[in-house]
């Protein structure tokens, strides 16, 4: 939060999601109070995941803890996230797991979610749980939220068929990175100006369906 280094963001508790707007966002710190004059309730759970992360993680600025069914589905699997195709190529060694099976309740719980995060990496499956995706941007986080979602998508319906999956070699998915690395479309910052333009994109999709976010 600009003028603060321990305050941040968070959707209050008990509302669905299209009930969420900029004005009743709540301001809370990283010991999980509301800053403020602001009378609403905060879910526990999210403040140990949202703080353990931004307190470990100075780059990163937003968190999005997420269960969406794809993602969940995955996280259930032993085997995780497969890299079976482009989407998923490009977790490839960017996937961290967390393997608590329980609520996130704990203050206690901080130091182990962080650590299981690394200093790198911004998406982690929380095992048979969801997952927690990060970003340098808002943009950046719902970008890997929303991609995350679409591989683990991806991989449920192609285990669905029963039939043998064409798993990519090592070899494939490290060329695959260094692809990625070189990306550079138009402009010249390269794939972050695709993520910039894709997450632009999704804002004007919303714009029209239900402009009252902005509220």
């Amino acid at each position: 939060m600009p003028g603060s280094e321990s305050d941040f963001l968070i959707n209050p508790f008990g509302l669905t999601f299209d009930e969420i707007k900029a004005s009743n966002l709540a301001r809370i710190n990283l010991d999980g109070k509301v800053v403020g004059d602001q009378d609403v309730p905060v879910n526990p759970t999210a403040v140990v995941i949202h703080g353990a992360i931004l307190a470990a993680r100075p780059d990163i600025n937003t968190v999005i803890h997420a269960h969406t069914p794809y993602a969940v589905a995955v996280s259930t699997l032993a085997c995780g996230l497969l890299h079976l195709d482009q989407a998923s190529m490009v977790f490839y060694n960017k996937i961290a797991y967390h393997d608590n099976y329980g609520l996130e309740i704990n203050i206690a719980q901080q130091k182990r979610l962080a650590a299981d995060l690394g200093p790198e990496k911004l998406c982690m499956i929380m095992r048979n749980h969801g997952i927690v995706v990060c970003g340098r941007t808002v943009a950046e986080a719902f970008l890997n939220l929303y991609f995350m979602e679409f591989a683990c998508r991806t991989q449920v319906l192609a285990m669905s068929t029963g039939a043998k999956l064409n798993q990519p070699s090592e070899d494939i998915l490290n060329s695959f990175a260094q692809q990625m690395e070189q990306f550079k479309p138009m402009k010249k910052d390269g794939f972050k100006s695709t993520q910039i333009a894709t997450f632009k994109a999704l804002v004007r999709m919303i714009e029209r369906i239900d402009p009252s976010y902005k509220e």
